[in-house]
């Protein structure tokens, strides 16, 4: 099976290097180019597009940021999948990679396995956001809503997460070392604040909202 081959987009040259060197470990990836800017990406994807499959896509850079570089690439090419691997996880960085056409965001204090999960599910045409991501997202869209009481909690963010997946109590309690109860009780309060009645509402809402990991 062919590797999913990777363009590097960051500024800074050390970090680049760690992550080639970190995902050069990985069989299924490949590294097949660097840029240290948005229009570096550009040009190098206007010549080689064929050859890459996902941007993994910083968004401070000179010249052009990674925002202008990532709506460019997507709107011309639609087969190469863009993942934001960033530091910044407020909510105006966020929404607007995502409307630019990203189809991951990453945080760059997240660890290998995280990174190359995200790189695979992204590359398969799903989403993938960091778990403080989606807690960014889901109260952001709450608070648009509801009142600030309503807003979910991390946990309870992870025990949709999981259900969302198909996982039952019980599965969710093992990976998140809770108990059944626990886990009843989240999705009892999960139903209640998103104004929802069943599982199945549970997982649409979180399908037409891209919030499964």
């Amino acid at each position: 099976m062919r590797p999913i081959r990777i363009l590097l987009t960051d500024d800074h040259h050390l970090i680049r290097e760690g992550i080639r060197m970190m995902l050069s470990k990985a069989d299924n990836i490949e590294v097949v180019g660097e840029a240290n800017s948005g229009a570096e990406a550009i040009a190098y994807v206007n010549k080689n597009a064929e050859n890459v499959d996902l941007i993994l896509m910083d968004i401070n850079m000179p010249e052009i940021n990674g925002i202008e570089a990532t709506q460019i690439i997507t709107d011309k090419y639609p087969n190469i999948k863009v993942l934001a691997f960033t530091m910044h996880e407020e909510e105006t960085y966020i929404t607007k990679m995502i409307k630019a056409g990203a189809s991951g965001y990453v945080l760059k204090s997240s660890g290998k396995a995280e990174l190359v999960k995200a790189i695979e599910r992204v590359s398969l045409g799903n989403k993938h956001y960091s778990n403080k991501v989606s807690v960014t997202m889901i109260n952001s869209m709450m608070s648009d809503e509801k009142t600030k009481e309503t807003e979910l909690s991390e946990r309870e963010i992870e025990v949709l997460h999981h259900i969302a997946q198909g996982a039952t109590s019980k599965e969710a309690g093992e990976k998140l070392f809770i108990s059944n109860r626990t886990v009843e009780s989240h999705r009892r309060n999960i139903l209640s604040k998103l104004d929802i009645k069943s599982t199945a509402e549970m997982i649409a809402y979180a399908l037409k909202n891209n919030l499964i990991v």
